[in-house]
């Protein structure tokens, strides 16, 4: 799926990358309700040194707290966080001394303060003024404004890294990488200086090249952002990897699944608002809310939440472009003599609904970005051949669904397909996991971990919603009535293809597979049970509204690109003590799912 920020051409990223404000469009009512700062270096070293961090407990109504938010990184209080942390950061690393002028720096990237009170300042790692390639640090400041724990190692780079002249120039690597990637692209190319750590374990001179084709692909390459780290000497290809994958993958296909019952929900049930008298194709009744035009027709766009909700006709074109709206005489969606195209519009509208308010009420951030961006999403989109798209993905700023096949799919448009997809905007966000070995099992894994939420939250609400553990069943193969599904979170091996257990990742590191585990841990930490592989697990889950929250908070909070499955673990530990404190059963719950999928 997509890991990375907006590309934009940067020679040498000296900057902070500032996410960009989101456009408020003007509030509307639901339809039943409307009317006719500078780095500073410091040493390198091995891991940072941790204060003991106070628990706050987080109430039901905190994830609506008007004080937590990205903070500019321009005001008084960001800057006020930011000189803490580098001051912090200054005096506390560890391990291998740098020479004066080779000292490792930091560059601000983002500052979020929290619903608990506790500010994040995110850091890019640079190294003599060249950017190290996913490497980040975070520092967490508590209540009072004092640094209180840094998520991040850093390691030692040698001298001359990142300032020494290179054989190569960009336009060289740019060169090297477009033989490899064999096709058009549909976005400006980039290709920019960095340092990277190479499968070899050792650091290397490179240029970071980013290629993309995201709308006029062939169906046997599928949407791609591919990244290349070239060796800035040799021009060895370092690595290579796809930051943007598809909701579908080539497995084998497990029988009818015996999945178990979810628990009792941790959150009441809420009756929907407004008229509930729009069909959809997977959720049964539901109420959109929608914009009436200027001609009296209604639009699938939603200005109640944030900067918008809105869906639009890709027109069975594989480039999802333009403002082709999907429109209704009454503003009764699906009902018997609709066009036909505006159905599966009508489940991809509720499902970014239906993220958009989980994100929102379980999560406690406000859409991707946190503050309010606008969901756009795209149904009928096909191959470049014209031929029906199985698959869903997010492209890095909108959603792109495929009508299916009606054989193997129909259209992937469901609620945790929606979830999935949209989730990997907020991967992309905030930790910026890369698609590619543990990192990109992690970021398929918190995809599907997000995805069962909205289908989850959404059964609170629509009757007609029926919440399990499995991943995309009711799109997958619907004519076999099988009830089977892409991935199995209580019993990830059953698709026979993806792995429950750390043990087996060496078998199975592509990240849909790889998933698997993380996926299985996090089932764990929700309803209990056992892993199947190890025969270990947890005595009694802690429901899904306390196992979103500290999983949620992993990922915005204390994971960065590189992330490993040990590190998710900590990562998670550390934002279920935020919440629950030190000595919790929801600390405990955390540490004994992982430890049964075996990471430790």
């Amino acid at each position: 799926m997509i890991v990375s920020n907006k590309q934009t051409p940067v020679a040498a990223p000296q900057s902070p990358v500032v996410p960009a404000a989101a456009t408020q469009a003007p509030i509307a009512a639901p339809k039943s309700q409307q009317a006719p700062a500078a780095s500073k270096g410091f040493e390198s070293g091995s891991t940072f040194a941790t204060a003991a961090r106070p628990a706050v407990a987080l109430s039901a109504s905190a994830a609506s707290s008007a004080s937590s938010g990205p903070l500019s990184l321009d005001s008084q209080e960001a800057k006020a966080a930011i000189q803490k942390s580098l001051d912090f950061l200054g005096g506390s690393t560890r391990g291998v001394a740098a020479s004066p002028g080779a000292a490792a720096s930091v560059s601000p990237r983002q500052v979020f303060k929290d619903e608990l009170g506790m500010t994040h300042v995110r850091l890019d790692r640079t190294h003599e003024g060249t950017k190290v390639f996913a490497e980040q640090v975070i520092s967490h400041l508590d209540k009072e404004g004092k640094v209180a724990d840094v998520t991040g190692q850093l390691s030692s780079i040698p001298k001359g890294l990142g300032s020494a002249p290179v054989k190569l120039e960009a336009k060289d690597a740019l060169a090297l990488a477009q033989k490899q990637f064999a096709g058009s692209t549909d976005r400006a190319p980039t290709s920019e200086r960095v340092v990277v750590k190479g499968n070899d374990g050792q650091y290397h001179a490179a240029y970071h090249v980013q290629l993309s084709n995201t709308s006029s692909f062939k169906a046997a390459q599928g949407p791609r952002r591919m990244n290349y780290l070239v060796d800035a000497n040799t021009g060895a290809l370092l690595k290579s990897f796809n930051q943007m994958g598809g909701i579908e993958v080539p497995h084998a296909k497990a029988g009818p699944s015996q999945t178990t019952p979810p628990s009792t929900p941790s959150t009441p049930t809420t009756p929907a608002a407004g008229k509930v008298d729009d069909t959809t194709l997977y959720s049964g009744k539901v109420d959109l809310s929608t914009t009436k035009q200027a001609n009296g027709s209604y639009a699938l766009e939603d200005k109640s939440r944030g900067g918008g909700v809105v869906t639009y006709d890709a027109k069975n074109k594989s480039t999802a472009s333009g403002t082709t709206p999907f429109t209704d005489a009454n503003d009764v969606w699906g009902e018997a003599g609709d066009n036909a195209r505006t159905k599966a519009a009508v489940d991809a509208h509720y499902g970014a609904e239906m993220t958009y308010d989980f994100i929102k009420d379980v999560l406690g951030r406000d859409s991707l970005d946190g503050k309010g961006e606008k969901l756009v999403s795209y149904v009928h989109v096909n191959e470049q051949d014209g031929s029906a798209m199985v698959n869903a993905y997010w492209d890095g700023e909108k959603m792109n669904y495929g009508d299916g096949d009606g054989k193997n799919a129909g259209p992937l448009t469901t609620l945790d397909i929606a979830g999935h997809e949209i989730a990997h905007g907020l991967t992309e966000r905030t930790a910026g996991l890369i698609y590619d070995g543990e990192s990109g099992g992690l970021n398929e894994s918190f995809s599907d971990i997000i995805g069962s939420g909205v289908e989850w939250y959404a059964a609170q609400k629509n009757k007609s919603v029926q919440f399990d553990w499995k991943v995309g069943e009711d799109a997958w193969t619907p004519a076999n009535g099988s009830g089977d599904a892409l991935r199995y979170m209580d019993e990830p091996t059953k698709d026979g293809y993806s792995v429950d257990h750390y043990s087996n990742y060496p078998k199975q590191t592509e990240v849909h597979g790889s998933s698997g585990i993380a996926n299985n841990a996090f089932y764990l930490v929700t309803e209990g049970g056992k892993n199947r592989t190890s025969g270990l697990g947890v005595d009694g889950g802690i429901g899904m509204d306390k196992s979103q929250k500290i999983f949620g908070r992993a990922l915005t909070t204390y994971m960065t690109p590189n992330t490993t499955f040990a590190q998710a673990r900590e990562a998670t530990v550390k934002a279920a003590t935020d919440l629950y404190g030190a000595k919790s059963v929801e600390v405990q719950k955390v540490k004994d799912a992982w430890t049964a999928v075996g990471v430790k």
